[in-house]
């Protein structure tokens, strides 16, 4: 149900995209980063109630050294589609994309997870038919040794950082620090973190 639902969204898009002033980001079709700060105006007082997600494709850089850029597009238009059509279910849910790579979602706290793993789930499957059976038996992409040690990098995914609660982080500097936290986690074998006390900022 979920791919299907996806593959519709696409579809739509791909009409609309011959106008590219009906959409704020022509590639995915979502709200921008614009889009995203005045929606944080409203979510950010009300942490606890609502949480705030940061949403990466992760291990997307390894794929294109091995598979080449053919499918760049493909692969990000899937996960906007995939985010938008699992959060369309909830009337509270805004998607947006922050960057090629990176979007934001916003969410009432007791359906965000939910939607992150649905999320997660429909583009894992999706994400399998981008790979050579080898690639999905070992789940590796990229394989080499790095000072006697060796690397395995795995498939893309979904990776997020959920800030539920009040953080003691400005909102100006919430997203760039929720990338970061993003970023760190993009090699492990977690795909949903909570973000919770990392920073005290006082500027």
């Amino acid at each position: 149900m979920g791919i299907t639902e996806a593959k519709h969204y696409i579809q739509e898009l791909h009409k609309r995209q011959e106008n590219p002033y009906l959409w704020p980001d022509f590639l995915t079709g979502l709200p921008d980063k614009g889009a995203i700060i005045r929606n944080l105006d409203t979510v950010y007082p009300n942490l606890g109630r609502y949480s705030i997600a940061y949403v990466r494709i992760g291990n997307i850089h390894p794929y294109l050294v091995k598979y080449g850029p053919d499918r760049h597009a493909d692969i990000i238009q899937w996960a906007a589609a995939i985010l938008k059509t699992t959060c369309d279910k909830c009337s509270k849910c805004f998607v947006g994309t922050m960057s090629t790579h990176d979007f934001v979602i916003t969410c009432q706290t007791k359906g965000m997870a939910g939607h992150l793993k649905e999320a997660g789930r429909i583009f894992r499957k999706k994400i399998e038919t981008f790979y050579s059976k080898e690639d999905l038996a070992t789940k590796t992409t990229l394989s080499f040794h790095r000072d006697g040690k060796k690397v395995n990098i795995g498939l893309i995914g979904l990776k997020a950082v959920i800030a539920d609660g009040r953080l003691g982080i400005k909102k100006s500097h919430l997203l760039q620090e929720m990338g970061k936290v993003c970023e760190s986690i993009e090699t492990s074998d977690e795909d949903i973190v909570k973000m919770s006390g990392l920073i005290s900022s006082e500027g």
